[in-house]
């Protein structure tokens, strides 16, 4: 009974060393150029460059704004969380 254990062991232990001979051996055929799928790089082509918001400034005019914090309530949260906020418009002068 030993021995039929023993053979079956050596037999699975030659199969796994078969097995990663043959992973080694494949991993060597391949070249340094090409890619595997774990190694595929992101695109680096050039992001499309986006037209920033035109605001035309009238003579005579500027922005005044007003700041704080308010509470706000979030539900996902089940509480009022305190946030920044600012407003602004355009004055004369």
């Amino acid at each position: 009974m030993q021995k039929t254990i023993a053979a079956f062991a050596a037999v699975l232990a030659s199969g796994a060393l078969t097995a990663s001979i043959a992973s080694a051996a494949e991993t060597d055929r391949m070249s340094a150029g090409e890619l595997r799928l774990a190694q595929v790089l992101p695109d680096t082509s050039p992001r499309p460059v986006r037209a920033r918001p035109r605001i035309e400034v009238r003579p005579g005019r500027r922005r005044q704004c007003v700041d704080g914090y308010r509470e706000v309530w979030r539900p996902y949260w089940g509480t009022s969380v305190v946030m920044p906020y600012m407003r602004c418009w355009w004055v004369r002068g």
